[in-house]
């Protein structure tokens, strides 16, 4: 098994992405081996990988890896192709929610090697498939798509963990709002004390809380939120580096570049070199 700092990094970028077709329950992105999918921080997400070595129905292997766990990649060097789904812990315990599976507590994923699953490799090949094809289907499509793959996991790898006697009025629907709106409100100053409020939560206690629950605290979270959509809006290569700054929440282009650099190990114009350099669209405006 190989830790993922121990790997050498030959891309930043898929083959194919979900995140330009607008999908927004999960992420799925597709790259030519695993040893170029993963990033040098644990990750803020919960990781499905489908690696494929040789045809499709009898050379695979799944991996599944809770979110803040360490990246291990046991996987074979020869790969057709590397699958990557992330998925946010808040929308996999919103799904858990709707479904039945949860009244209350939190959703832990079970981590597993080499899984062999038939029906979680053909949703995977389904998703991929809609993204070579463009995203033809539309959302309705990708979000039944991704809605089906999360209730596979619920269904048969995950456990629900019971809240502690401190935090058992808090429904998870609150940190998922609260969420919800770091995602929506990324362009504005978002004091922790008006999140706290909305959950409806001191200060102190909100913190703890959606730490336990997402791993980081909401600062670390929301500078993560933003490190993301700054590299979705280079990855447009419509907006100049100055603007997605401003866009991204950021309080100047300094202060972007050294927190993009902090938690990516490039800056903003080395990303969107690398970016540009595989697209035929080399439109970046880098100034």
């Amino acid at each position: 098994m190989y830790e993922k700092d121990e790997m050498s990094y030959t891309t930043t970028e898929p083959v194919l992405g979900s995140d330009r077709f607008g999908w927004d329950k999960l992420q799925v992105s597709q790259w030519y081996s695993p040893y170029e999918a993963f990033g040098a921080n644990p990750a803020t997400t919960h990781l499905i990988g489908i690696h494929c070595t040789a045809y499709y129905e009898n050379y695979y292997t799944i991996h599944i890896i809770p979110c803040n766990d360490n990246i291990l990649c046991p996987w074979g060097r020869t790969s057709l192709y590397f699958l990557k789904i992330e998925i946010p812990p808040s929308v996999l315990e919103q799904v858990a929610l709707e479904s039945g599976f949860m009244a209350e507590g939190h959703i832990q994923l079970e981590r597993k090697f080499h899984l062999k699953d038939s029906k979680l490799l053909q949703l995977g090949l389904w998703m991929l498939e809609e993204l070579q094809n463009g995203g033809r289907k539309g959302k309705i499509y990708s979000d039944s798509l991704s809605n089906m793959l999360m209730i596979h996991l619920l269904q048969h790898y995950s456990v629900v963990t019971p809240l502690d006697s401190n935090s058992k009025t808090l429904a998870n629907q609150e940190i998922f709002q609260v969420i919800q709106y770091m995602r929506e409100s990324l362009d504005a100053e978002i004091p922790l004390t008006e999140l706290a409020s909305m959950a409806n939560m001191s200060l102190s206690h909100f913190i703890r809380i959606f730490k336990q629950q997402t791993g980081y605290t909401p600062h670390t979270y929301l500078i993560r939120l933003r490190i993301e959509r700054s590299k979705f809006l280079i990855r447009s290569g419509k907006v100049g580096l100055k603007e997605i700054a401003a866009l991204a929440g950021f309080a100047d282009q300094g202060h972007f570049t050294r927190l993009f650099k902090r938690e990516t190990g490039l800056t903003p114009k080395l990303y969107a070199y690398q970016v540009s350099s595989k697209t035929s669209d080399a439109g970046f405006r880098l100034e």
